[in-house]
């Protein structure tokens, strides 16, 4: 029994029922393992906790940064549309991982260290500022509305975070066809006109 087949099982009870309501215990008879051999390889259920976290953030920062290569010759509007069906494919494909994430994001371990919640934070700050870089280009180039890239990169953010939640709760949420409809609002085409038919006031 290796280290990482530890953290496998570990994974999968944190993303089922959080980290505060599992035990070494639980993880020892997740991993088919006696408890005095998880501590020789963890001195402990937190250590456990960041390794599992570590490999989920970089394998998810991974994919990410291979999308944002594949991507970087298209337009700004289709790159972002292609983004965020990428990060809800990738976490369709990988559920354990989104529950996960979603629980030590929200609600971490009540004896979380400010490391883990700062290395949490810096992966949601390095996002945004990746996004904002696309929407101010797509500013520049007059595709979205007029407003501050980093707000339209919060705004996109809550809009996939929604989406995932979606996800979780109504696993059959038709997210493709509804983004069609909320993309628009990025959108300076879509932002409409005074009609010039009806009588404006003196």
């Amino acid at each position: 029994m290796s280290a990482q087949d530890i953290s496998t099982a570990a994974l999968l009870l944190f993303a089922e029922k959080g980290y505060d309501a599992t035990t070494i215990a639980d993880i020892a008879k997740k991993a088919g393992i006696k408890k005095p051999s998880i501590y020789a390889h963890y001195s402990s259920k937190m250590e456990i906790l960041l390794t599992v976290l570590q490999t989920v953030k970089n394998n998810y920062l991974a994919f990410l940064e291979k999308n944002l290569t594949k991507t970087s010759a298209i337009p700004p509007d289709d790159r972002l549309r292609h983004i965020f069906f990428s990060i809800s494919g990738y976490f369709l494909q990988h559920r354990n991982e989104l529950y996960f994430w979603m629980r030590v994001w929200m609600f971490p371990p009540v004896d979380c260290t400010h490391d883990v919640l700062l290395s949490i934070q810096e992966t949601n700050k390095q996002l945004a500022e990746t996004i904002a870089t696309i929407f101010q280009q797509g500013i520049n180039n007059k595709i979205f509305i007029d407003e501050a890239a980093l707000e339209l990169a919060h705004a996109y953010l809550c809009m996939l975070d929604g989406y995932l939640v979606r996800v979780i709760c109504h696993p059959k949420f038709d997210y493709d066809k509804t983004l069609s409809i909320i993309w628009n609002a990025f959108l300076l085409k879509s932002l409409k006109l005074p009609d010039a038919s009806i009588d404006q006031p003196n």
